[in-house]
């Protein structure tokens, strides 16, 4: 059985294989504190990583290495700068390089760069299983939107759970771009995926990425009324503090959650 992590945000510059290495060891944690029945060796779990998609020095030109003399360059202030000024002017550097990040923006705005982060989640699911095997995805954060959006691309994609984590999809402004970038004639236009035999999303109240998560049944429906759509579960996390108002919002914690943990349970029993 094989479960499929997808990580968030601002990943850019993380090696794989350490969160790889981390998140798996949340997971694994989170299914023992839930009292998995399914035996560790029967998991098999994988990152699909796309955060080197989005590095800065992606397409960086590499320059010829030369022996010789330091030659001196000019340098344009940079955020780094703008950010120390305001830190420590007004405390804030950090909120003002998280306001500044877009990548959700720069997802649906890039059409290459929003196919090669997709690639990266289907080569994830299909490379190497076995055939008539499905699996469980686990996703956080902005990676709630790229399983999401391949997801509904890919109806033969073969993932039979779905389970976000610090999803910002049903918060409004994300939503609406989830909605203008469905395929035009798709109706409803952000279906419940119909190869999924279950969705779980897992939230906790002091995280500020999931608002408006109790309406994610309602923006992404089920096609018979009576099935089980988006099933909405709240984990008890961290509280956030005025020094970090956005501590909630963590990977690991979701990751090695009870919750969580039970919700991968029945759906490595249920696919």
């Amino acid at each position: 059985m094989r479960v499929v992590l997808i990580h968030g945000r601002a990943a850019a510059m993380d090696i794989p294989e350490i969160m790889a290495r981390d998140w798996e060891a949340a997971l694994r944690f989170g299914l023992e504190r839930a009292g998995s029945r399914v035996a560790p060796g029967d998991v098999e779990v994988r990152l699909a990583f796309y955060g080197s998609v989005w590095r800065p020095d992606e397409r960086q030109p590499l320059p010829e290495i030369e022996h010789g003399p330091a030659v001196p360059q000019l340098a344009i202030p940079g955020l780094g700068d703008l950010s120390l000024w305001v830190d420590q002017h007004l405390g804030i550097g950090d909120a003002l390089l998280d306001l500044l990040l877009r990548d959700v923006d720069d997802y649906y705005a890039e059409p290459d760069l929003r196919a090669l982060t997709n690639d990266r989640l289907v080569a994830a699911c299909r490379d190497g299983l076995p055939p008539g095997e499905r699996v469980v995805v686990v996703a956080f954060s902005m990676g709630t939107l790229v399983a999401y959006d391949t997801l509904r691309a890919d109806h033969t994609l073969p993932v039979g759970a779905l389970i976000t984590c610090g999803s910002p999809l049903a918060m409004p402004s994300i939503y609406r771009r989830v909605e203008a970038t469905a395929p035009r004639a798709m109706r409803p236009r952000t279906p419940f995926p119909p190869q999924l035999q279950m969705w779980v999303n897992v939230w906790t109240k002091d995280d500020p990425g999931t608002a408006g998560h109790h309406d994610m049944a309602a923006r992404f429906p089920a096609p018979d009324p009576h099935a089980q759509g988006v099933q909405d579960l709240e984990t008890w996390g961290r509280s956030a503090g005025p020094t970090n108002p956005a501590g909630a919002h963590n990977a690991l914690d979701y990751l090695s959650s009870r919750i969580l943990g039970k919700a991968v349970d029945a759906a490595l029993r249920a696919i």
